[in-house]
């Protein structure tokens, strides 16, 4: 018998149930099988937290590293934690990266991304170790899936400037644990340059009326544009040459960037030169005055929140920015941002010719007026006294203490409020509830002929600056007078207690010991013109804006050395009579146009100042 043949094993088919079970040996060990030499698929990617873009000019930014920060709240310009430390983001060809999910500090945690290297030009053969970009965001708590940032030359720009009083080389942002209003009120300065979805200036927040350097600030990009696309390296070179601060000189273009608006009156023209290409637009055809950027606020016919020939300023501990005006019988405030709180400005009975403002401890605020009857029937003015949301609480105002066509008001720490008397030639002292302190016809009496200015030193006195000298009262009603000034303005005093005076009839500031003496006077130089404002700033530099001259003037607090250009600073801005000066805690210095009632901003000009000013300036 013929049997039928063996089929060969090598032949035979593997069973489909065998097949299955080897695939499911490789997801998981089963079917008996064993895993020891299988490879698990690579975990899923993480979740993206946002998404975004870094650009050069219209050029994508490949291999660029992302880092995205958290400012740090250890001191200015340190403690900035990376909030992505365990992950490599990289920029792909197009420049696109993506934040995976994050944790916030806290919520009001202020954060921002810094891009580092890459190819900002097809032509380069490596990436660029001089690229360093960034774009400031702001509240952590608002960032989210459909957040989308563009990293440009324009956001690197317009980050330097608002946050140059809390950023140090290298992209590393931070702020004393005391001063987080101000940290973030820099941060929402910066969504008043540019717009961090776009990469374009201005920014969306900036109020429709407002009037920004936007030419100037695409003008600096364009700068940091020709450095970021050139392959020599002679661009970059000629660039931190012209940034140089003494023997440091920048490596990178932010840095440069950060150089350049902290000395904004050093090399203007060579770093102007730098721009080759103004692939941003607006931008300037000819180098500046000076890299100070300024918004103007209040060019508007209503609603410019009751401007009308403002003087002086007050800073609120929120940052809002109190505007007497002397005439319109309102006073006006607004936001860190320049948006008036009230659309007409804040009215009280008596709230007439005002000129001196202050605000207290308690944010309260208090305006002087020189129209106003007193309970005699005799026209001598009065003080307004205004709660934090602009309520009055001073009735009609407050006439008693000496009240005599009051001129100029400062609050002390201990609660206290000073009020220079013009026509009095007297000081009145209130306490904080409006009672009067200095009697019926003030403190002073006829020692101070035609009051201008008050200021407040660490104990408690009040300095005035009148026709021909200064005089210091103390709640007792002690009083030294010292010669010194023609026709002084305003008054200031540093934490060493020296006394600053800005000499509007001579065009001089005039320096003064705490005990009266004079150690200097620069005149007639560095823009001062006719100064009227005066303070100084956490540093204890002295600024002043010049009435007649249309521009600021700034010294150095410890020899009276000029620091601003030989015409002073501010020419770009178009001040038009500028006279009250405040700075902020973000370090934005704040002037009144009395001459276009407007209100100007230099953003980051300035050391910032703890607000309100109670005495003397001290850092927040």
């Amino acid at each position: 018998m013929k049997f039928p043949a063996t089929p060969r094993r090598d032949k035979q088919r593997q069973p489909l149930w065998a097949s299955a079970c080897f695939t499911a040996a490789v997801l998981a060990a089963g079917c008996g099988g064993s895993s020891k030499n299988v490879v698990p698929p690579p975990p899923p990617p993480p979740p993206t937290a946002f998404n975004g873009m870094i650009r050069s000019g219209s050029v994508p930014v490949s291999g660029a590293a992302i880092s995205f920060y958290a400012a740090g709240s250890s001191g200015p310009g340190a403690g900035a934690s990376n909030l992505e430390s365990g992950n490599s983001i990289t920029s792909d060809a197009n420049g696109r990266f993506a934040v995976p999910v994050f944790t916030c500090p806290s919520g009001a945690s202020q954060v921002y991304l810094v891009g580092r290297g890459g190819r900002a030009n097809t032509s380069s053969a490596s990436d660029s170790a001089t690229l360093v970009m960034m774009a400031a965001l702001g509240d952590c708590s608002s960032i989210n899936s459909s957040t989308a940032v563009v990293i440009n030359e324009v956001t690197t720009a317009a980050s330097a400037w608002a946050l140059s009083q809390f950023m140090t080389p290298g992209g590393v942002v931070g702020a004393s644990s005391t001063n987080a209003t101000g940290l973030r009120n820099a941060f929402l300065t910066v969504d008043n340059l540019v717009d961090n979805s776009k990469g374009t200036a201005p920014g969306p927040s900036l109020p429709p009326d407002a009037v920004l350097e936007t030419a100037k600030l695409n003008t600096l990009a364009n700068v940091l544009w020709d450095c970021d696309q050139s392959v020599s390296g002679s661009v970059c070179e000629a660039l931190f040459n012209a940034a140089a601060q003494g023997s440091a000189s920048p490596s990178n273009t932010l840095d440069a960037a950060l150089a350049i608006v902290r000395d904004p009156g050093v090399n203007v023209s060579a770093v102007f030169a730098v721009q080759t290409n103004a692939q941003y637009q607006p931008a300037l055809a000819a180098a500046p005055h000076d890299w100070l950027l300024s918004a103007t606020f209040g060019n508007c016919t209503s609603g410019c929140g009751g401007l009308n020939l403002p003087g002086s300023l007050a800073v609120d501990s929120t940052g809002n920015v109190w505007v007497a005006n002397y005439f319109g019988g309102a006073v006006s405030e607004f936001s860190p941002t320049g948006v008036p709180v009230a659309a007409n400005g804040f009215t009280a009975p008596g709230l007439e010719a005002s000129f001196g403002i202050a605000v207290d401890a308690q944010n309260s605020v208090w305006i002087t007026n020189e129209n106003g009857t007193s309970a005699a029937g005799t026209a001598r003015g009065s003080v307004t006294h205004l709660s934090s949301t602009g309520q009055n609480l001073s009735g009609g105002g407050y006439t008693a203490g000496g009240i005599y066509y009051p001129i100029a008001v400062s609050a002390t720490s201990g609660g206290q409020v000073w009020v220079a008397d013009y026509a009095g030639s007297a000081a009145t002292l209130f306490n904080g509830d409006g009672t009067a302190i200095s009697g019926s016809s003030g403190f002073a009496a006829a020692a101070l002929p035609f009051t201008s200015a008050v200021a407040v030193d660490s104990s408690q006195n009040g300095w005035f600056a009148f026709q021909g000298g200064v005089a210091r009262v103390t709640p007792a009603n002690d009083v030294a007078s010292f010669a010194c000034c023609n026709e002084p303005a305003g008054i200031a005093i540093d934490s060493s207690g020296q006394v600053w005076v800005a000499d509007y009839g001579a065009s001089a500031v005039v320096k003064l010991s705490p005990a009266g003496a004079i150690l200097g006077q620069t005149a007639n130089t560095g823009g001062i013109d006719s100064p009227g404002g005066i303070a100084v700033d956490g540093n204890g530099n002295v600024w002043v804006a010049n009435y007649r001259g249309a521009s600021l003037s700034e010294l150095a607090g410890s020899t009276t050395e000029l620091l601003s250009p030989d015409s002073g600073y501010g020419l770009d801005a178009s001040l038009h009579e500028p006279f009250g000066v405040a700075i902020d805690a973000s370090g934005n210095f704040w002037t009144s146009n009395s001459g276009s009632s407007t209100l100007t901003e230099f953003v980051g000009a300035a050391s910032p100042v703890k607000t309100p000013l109670l005495g003397v300036p001290i850092q927040p």
